[in-house]
């Protein structure tokens, strides 16, 4: 039975399978999108693993060398902490403490407002630009399916650092050696563009393309030319913003 048949005649997926298919069969998972929009099971499971590598963070790393190796990450932060007074710059990583834990602990909240804006974003351009017929509820839905494997990137993460992976060099916005930026010494504005091309990023825009035109009724052309072209509009930023700021 087709996929569209099996949708017509109200079968359909557990939320068990639709992970287990995103991975193995992501059509199936996103066709049955069309049917229940329903997304609790990816949440729990970033949940889940959130917990994992916050735990791993705090005991394998902690939150003065996760500071520092933030510091080392950032030349302009660098020559900013450079010029502080003792007390001052107790204060700043006192700060900064603050805020890793802040993301860390609140990160499954964060990452669901991602979610949000992506699907946000995402949803008006399949629709108002290639002539889609998505309903927000489910590009939010394939949305929160599509980024699946950046809770594996996570896992893996959490995983090493159990393992006794050096922590003097891990910082939050680069985990794992799984793109070319994670081997640049030096920090900078190419280091943040090859961050960029990670095989996990990679991984979703590939998913999110495909599930993009499943739910919008549209050629798989539009899913990838939405996806893609969004992603590279926040990469340029995100570089343009790190030249400028650092």
């Amino acid at each position: 039975m087709s996929d569209e048949a099996m949708v017509q005649s109200g079968q359909g997926l557990s939320q068990v399978e639709r992970v287990v298919d995103t991975f193995m069969a992501p059509s199936k998972t996103f066709t049955d999108i069309l049917r229940d929009a329903s997304w609790w099971l990816p949440f729990v499971l970033s949940l889940v693993i959130g917990v994992l590598l916050t735990s791993a963070v705090v005991q394998k790393v902690g939150w003065e060398q996760l500071v520092d190796n933030q510091v080392q990450s950032s030349p302009t932060l660098q020559s900013k902490i450079a010029t502080l007074t003792p007390v001052a710059l107790a204060a700043v990583h006192k700060q900064m403490i603050l805020s890793f834990k802040v993301g860390l602990f609140g990160g499954p909240l964060f990452a669901l407002l991602i979610v949000l804006i992506v699907a946000v974003v995402l949803w008006p351009t399949i629709n108002f630009v290639f002539g889609g017929k998505a309903e927000f509820k489910r590009v939010f839905c394939m949305v929160n399916y599509a980024y699946l494997p950046l809770a594996i990137k996570s896992l893996v993460a959490a995983l090493t650092l159990y393992l006794g992976v050096a922590a003097d060099n891990f910082t939050l916005d680069n985990m794992l050696g799984t793109n070319v930026g994670y081997y640049f010494s030096t920090p900078g504005p190419l280091k943040t563009l090859l961050s960029s091309f990670d095989v996990f990023t990679v991984w979703v825009l590939i998913l999110m393309s495909i599930g993009l035109a499943i739910v919008a009724n549209t050629k798989k052309s539009a899913g990838f030319i939405s996806v893609v072209g969004w992603w590279v509009v926040t990469v340029l930023l995100t570089t343009v913003s790190k030249a400028v700021f650092g």
